[in-house]
């Protein structure tokens, strides 16, 4: 009796459905359409926006202190080494590796004296992104010229790479020393970068994939307890404003 009664509320819920499509024309549900497709892609930009700011303001505070602390390659590597060590034991999938500690040094010291401009360009982007930007170009003004095609075009990072090996940004002409003086809007090809980037899933703890309703509860979550574990007040968190990172 059961099964009947579900199959008389499918039939019921069908024919429902059914007439009310018929009911709006094409030009109304492609409007209807359109709207709710716009309403997810602009969530799923907040969620990584949220993800990123995170992920890098943690990152390039990790850098700073590594930086304050003076540690090099050589005197520094045991306590690094060991810091890894303890650092993973509590979050064990956020890539704190001691090379990748080394890399957050790296980024802390190229940019912190950079133009701000430069500093939000390379903030916006996932951490696979800053890697290749550390390692392939020499350049600031060439890091932020490819930082900002980066959110612009939405590029991944293989595109990235491929532009830093074409030298894009010779091939550009570029007022000399002058920044674009707004980030490029961010597209929806951000949202799926940041995403994929392996980074931001281990700083929220993910290693198995995951709905994105589940993602940003998991996000709110781990953001918070990240910040009071460690003890520093790396930004201020307020539900649903977009954060802002200040560096």
């Amino acid at each position: 009796m059961q099964k009947a009664f579900s199959g008389e509320l499918k039939t019921n819920t069908s024919s429902r459905m059914k007439h009310e499509i018929e009911n709006i024309n094409q030009e109304e549900y492609s409007s209807l359409l359109q709207q709710a497709a716009e309403q997810i892609r602009t969530a799923r930009i907040v969620v990584a926006k949220y993800i990123n700011n995170a992920t890098q303001s943690v990152y390039w505070n990790l850098g700073k202190l590594l930086f304050e602390k003076q540690l090099a390659d050589g005197y520094g590597s045991g306590v690094v080494n060991q810091l890894s060590v303890d650092l993973k034991t509590e979050f064990p999938d956020m890539g704190l590796s001691p090379r990748n500690l080394w890399d957050m040094k790296r980024f802390y010291e190229r940019y912190y004296s950079a133009d701000t401009k430069l500093r939000q360009a390379v903030a916006v982007l996932p951490w696979g992104h800053n890697l290749l930007l550390i390692n392939k170009v020499q350049s600031l003004e060439a890091a932020a010229f490819y930082a900002n095609q980066t959110v612009e075009k939405g590029w991944s990072r293989d595109l990235l790479l491929n532009a830093i090996k074409m030298d894009s940004f010779s091939n550009q002409q570029i007022k000399s020393h002058n920044f674009i003086e707004t980030l490029p809007v961010i597209h929806f090809e951000y949202a799926n970068e940041v995403f994929k980037d392996n980074y931001n899933l281990g700083f929220l703890g993910i290693t198995t994939p995951i709905k994105e309703l589940a993602l940003e509860k998991r996000l709110t979550e781990k953001i918070k307890n990240f910040v009071f574990s460690v003890g520093q007040r790396l930004f201020v968190y307020r539900q649903p404003t977009p954060l802002r990172i200040q560096w």
